[in-house]
């Protein structure tokens, strides 16, 4: 009799068990990944089932599925795209990752954890889930405005999960070596990536180029996938991930032009794997684990939800999008995923990371979907509730700081232009640089060469401790300083370029307005992913106090100036007659459009939105401007409760051209 081979068998157990649990939560309106975390947990040691595979032939295959959607998440990536994404994802994606590992590792070492520990489980935390996303997407169609907002900030995501996979892989090998072979080890990674990228795009994209166009389609699957199987090889043979390998492969086979055709095959083979990948998380999930570390999991389950709520509203409504639509983005992302447990596996197997914690991060996801999951349905509806209870002078200057905001997004930043924001941001990129180096130097001195400081200064060895300490506390203030300055710089230059969107003489408050919203995205952009990668290094305690006195005391100069500006806006009816429309009044009154960015409607007898409440018509949700202001009579509304629209009302919208025509059609749709 024939001996199967035993790898056949694991196959059979994981893709056979894998398949039933994925028809369960399909048919339970759940999502298929947790279907497959089910599948690890049934066929793995830890769960009394008669149906155990080998884990090490499914860690392989695992590894595989790991490989393919590396280079699948490459193939979506490209420079192109990211600029496309623009300032608005990559800032909101640099504010989400920052503070979500900042509150992670602060979390992790509240509970005692070590700083590897604290550093893994916090890098694990800042990524969500694409695959789940695009799962929810689509059972639940977002709006257009929310859909483009997240998937932006996921490609951004993406890039910081493959800097902290090679920057965590780097630690956990290097954490007790000197700083000499760490920097031969950073010198052998850039040599290795001008190698690939520099040499590799000279060849893969033409080749890939010939074969699409010359050969069969199995030719094209197998070359594409025999490139990221050999960077992926290379990219450990040096000493690095894996999963840097396959991503690099990935970019180079995306310059080739034919992604889609390379996308349409490789997909079901990646789909393949990548449901292994997630049989083997669920097999590495111990529940014998979870009793004792139910406090971990629950604390990580708030953290996740809340940090990414607050930092993606502050990231969106700092780079000028509606209120709405920032805290759904909030909302919608409020889950770790597939990265976070490569991540913590990566920790594992380094030994940096405790098994038991592995089981924390892989509970941590689970429940985070299970939220997601039910949030996404209400979503809007919680958008609504809270951006309404906002209070009145906070909706005004919000709604104009994003006609501002959108009125640069629309000019954009040309050609001549750059030469003036080129010095502010080199000053700030010199400072962002110089202020890790002196906090990570002085962590290595203090930690690696502390006994021979001891042995050389002997009795006055503290006193040499505590000058150090205190030069690097000048020199970091005055780091900080020179970041703060820059900031103000760049902001005010990028304010000057914005156009008025208002047509009247508002400008000056505008700008300042702007100025100050922009100064405050510079220094969360630059400062939040700074302080989340110093953590680990630096003496948490005057750290922390610094960020938040910086922090605190930006928010509040500009909390203050917002009132401020709230009190010189009305006589309002400056502000809002400046630009009147009445299209339901048979008169125009002013110019009819302007710039477009913000738009004053005059609410007529004709209009047949009368007497409908502005919750009824949702003019955020479905045409995607905010709502500057509602004025009757000279007075300023608050709008909650939702007031309901009278004769003689203003409407003051912000929002792109064609989301104001939007609004205005919605307006004179009949009930």
């Amino acid at each position: 009799m024939h001996e199967v081979p035993r790898l056949l068998i694991d196959l059979a157990m994981v893709l056979g068990v894998g398949a039933l649990t994925s028809l369960l939560f399909r048919w339970l309106r759940l999502p298929v990944v947790l279907g497959y975390v089910l599948a690890g947990l049934v066929v793995g040691p830890h769960v009394p089932i008669p149906l155990v595979a080998d884990e090490g032939n499914v860690r392989t295959l695992a590894d595989l599925g790991v490989v393919l959607l590396m280079f699948s998440i490459g193939l979506e990536f490209s420079l192109g795209k990211l600029f496309r994404a623009g300032p608005t994802a990559l800032l909101m994606g640099s504010v989400q990752v920052g503070f979500a590992m900042a509150l992670g590792f602060l979390g992790a070492s509240s509970l005692g954890w070590t700083s590897g520990e604290a550093l893994f489980m916090g890098a694990a935390l800042a990524i969500g889930s694409t695959m789940v996303l695009a799962k929810l997407f689509e059972e639940h169609r977002p709006s257009r405005a929310l859909r483009s907002a997240v998937m932006s900030v996921l490609v951004v995501q993406d890039l910081f999960a493959i800097l902290l996979l090679t920057g965590l892989s780097t630690y956990a090998r290097l954490g007790g070596l000197p700083a000499v072979e760490l920097g031969h080890t950073l010198a052998r990674l850039a040599a290795f990536l001008v190698l690939v990228l520099g040499l590799g795009n000279l060849v893969v994209p033409r080749l890939l180029r010939w074969v699409a166009d010359h050969a069969r389609p199995e030719s094209l699957l197998i070359a594409s996938t025999a490139l990221c199987f050999v960077l992926a090889a290379g990219a450990a043979k040096s000493g690095f991930s894996l999963a840097l390998g396959a991503f690099l492969a990935g970019m180079l086979a995306a310059e080739s032009g034919r992604v889609r055709l390379i996308e349409h095959l490789v997909s079901p083979v990646k789909n393949l794997f990548a449901a292994i990948f997630f049989v083997a998380v669920g097999m590495m999930l111990d529940p014998r684990f979870l009793p004792s570390q139910i406090g971990p999991i629950l604390l990580f389950t708030a953290l996740v939800p809340i940090g990414n709520l607050i930092s993606l509203t502050a990231g969106g409504v700092l780079a000028g999008l509606p209120v709405r639509t920032s805290l759904q983005a909030g909302l919608v992302l409020g889950q770790t995923g597939e990265f976070g447990y490569i991540i913590l596996g990566l920790g594992v197997a380094a030994g940096v990371v405790r098994p038991e914690l592995f089981s924390v991060g892989v509970a941590v996801g689970v429940l985070t979907t299970f939220l997601t999951a039910g949030v996404i349905k209400n979503s809007g509806r919680l958008a609504h509730t809270l951006e309404m209870r906002l209070p009145a002078f906070l909706q005004a200057n919000l709604g104009l700081y994003q006609a501002w905001a959108e009125s640069l997004r629309q000019r954009g930043i040309r050609r001549g232009e750059v030469r003036e924001l080129r010095r502010p941001t080199l000053f700030l990129t010199l400072d962002g640089i110089l202020l890790a180096a002196l906090v990570v130097g002085h962590h290595l001195l203090m930690n690696r060469w502390e006994s021979w400081l001891a042995e050389r200064f002997s009795w006055p060895y503290v006193a040499v401790q505590t000058l150090l300490s205190a030069t690097l506390g000048l020199a970091t203030a005055f780091l900080l300083l020179g970041m703060l300055r820059q900031g103000k710089v760049l902001a005010r230059h990028l304010a000057v370029l914005a156009p008025n969107p208002e047509g009247s003489g508002s400008g000056r408050r505008g700008r300042h307005l702007l100025a100050g919203g922009l100064r405050i995205a510079v220094v969360l952009m630059v400062g939040l992913p700074m302080v989340a990668f110093l953590l680990a290094f630096a003496p948490r305690g005057p750290l922390l106090l610094v960020a938040l006195a910086v922090w605190s005391g930006t928010m509040i100069i500009q909390f203050l100036r917002g009132r401020r500006l709230h009190r010189e806006l009305p006589g309002t009816a400056e502000w809002l007659l400046a630009r009147v429309r009445e299209p339901w009044g048979g008169v125009v009154v002013g110019q009819p459009k302007g710039h477009g960015t913000l738009r004053t409607l005059r609410i007529g007898s004709s209009c047949p939105s009368l007497h409908r409440s502005l919750k009824d018509l949702d003019l955020q949700g479905r045409a995607g401007v905010t709502l500057v202001a509602l004025m009757r009579e000279g007075l300023m509304l608050p709008l909650h409760p939702t007031p309901v629209l009278q004769e003689g009302d203003l409407l003051a919208l912000a929002g792109p051209d064609g989301a104001l025509d939007e609004a205005e059609a919605l307006l004179s749709e009949p009930e």
